[in-house]
């Protein structure tokens, strides 16, 4: 079973829709999942390893759009149309299926 994150800070408004999306993703392809909502407050600096700014979604503890640099204590913006601070449903999509089709 997957273990999806989605990371986040009070200050970035996006990750409430981050969030919605997530849930209407895995629920219309029905995807099992362990799927957990933090606020990077809480976390130790090591878990912040990959944190690509706010919001973030890593599934297996890697980020799920490919990020791999240092932590940025920032508002993410996502390029994949239409270009905003939270991913598109049909990236989320495309990037949740392929990740449940891995093995491991």
């Amino acid at each position: 079973m997957r273990q999806i994150e989605l990371l986040y800070f009070v200050g970035c408004p996006s990750w409430a829709h981050a969030w919605a999306a997530l849930g209407q993703v895995l629920i219309e392809e029905r995807i099992d999942a362990i799927v957990r909502l933090r606020d990077v407050a809480d976390l130790e600096p090591g878990a912040l390893a990959g944190f690509a700014g706010s919001p973030t979604i890593r599934v297996d503890g890697v980020d799920l759009f490919g990020y791999t640099g240092p932590p940025v204590m920032a508002c993410r913006w996502y390029a994949d149309p239409p270009a905003q601070g939270w991913p598109s449903i049909d990236a989320l999509r495309e990037r949740l299926t392929a990740a449940a089709a891995r093995t491991g």
